[in-house]
């Protein structure tokens, strides 16, 4: 059986990558998502509007009555030579970040839930720093783990749905960076294969440094938990 891909942020460099393998795939049909207007084989969603979201997954179910999957790739990335978030960052740029990365994307797994709730599959693309926290770039990080969250809460109500997480770092094929090739190929396999869990992380680490991640996290819980009453 043939299974619809709602992808958001197709036209990103990530994306474009993703839409690709999406197309070639006889077995998908694609539904890629564009928030600017008029670009060739996408559907405009104004992701300011939840009524917009809204109409959009009211017309994909009409059309296709087949298993769902959705793909929220869309986001405001971080900004290049950005030392300082007090005295760097701009306000329109903050709420934007949000707007895009954290409230359009609650509105996107909330309607595709509503036509899809019984067989559906949420992929999130995130970053490991959602958890851990990062440098500067606060609206960034804080917004994509406003979605990490959402992702458990939501996986605690919704049995019928399964939820994945992907937790890149940087993109790139340096040391510490992770290729956008094999984000795609992971991704991939998810959409193809029977997913078996109601949730799920999934990083792109070499064992060392996931090993890292791991320690970081311990760190971090003793670093701030020092003040737990008892």
């Amino acid at each position: 059986m043939k299974k619809i891909v709602i992808l958001t942020g197709s036209t990103g460099n990530l994306g474009n990558l993703i839409s690709k393998r999406l197309i070639n795939n006889k077995n998908i049909i694609p539904i890629l998502v564009s928030s600017r207007k008029n670009v060739k084989g996408t559907h405009f969603v104004n992701f300011k509007s939840s009524d917009s979201i809204k109409r959009f997954f009211e017309a994909i179910r009409k059309k296709y009555m087949v298993p769902g999957i959705l793909i929220n790739n869309a986001t405001v990335n971080t900004v290049s030579n950005f030392s300082d978030f007090v005295n760097n960052s701009e306000d329109d740029r903050i709420q934007k970040t949000f707007e895009v990365n954290s409230i359009s994307t609650v509105f996107f797994i909330k309607y595709f839930l509503k036509e899809f709730e019984t067989n559906g599959t949420v992929i999130n693309l995130l970053n490991r720093s959602s958890i851990f926290g990062g440098t500067r770039h606060i609206d960034y990080y804080s917004s994509k783990g406003a979605i990490y969250n959402a992702s458990r809460s939501f996986a605690n109500d919704y049995k019928g749905c399964s939820f994945l997480n992907f937790m890149p770092g940087p993109l790139g094929k340096k040391r510490g960076q992770c290729d956008p090739q094999i984000i795609v190929n992971t991704i991939m396999r998810s959409i193809v294969g029977e997913f078996e869990y109601s949730y799920k992380d999934i990083y792109f680490e070499k064992q060392f440094d996931y090993m890292q991640v791991i320690a970081r996290n311990i760190i971090n819980f003793f670093k701030f938990s020092k003040n737990i009453a008892r």
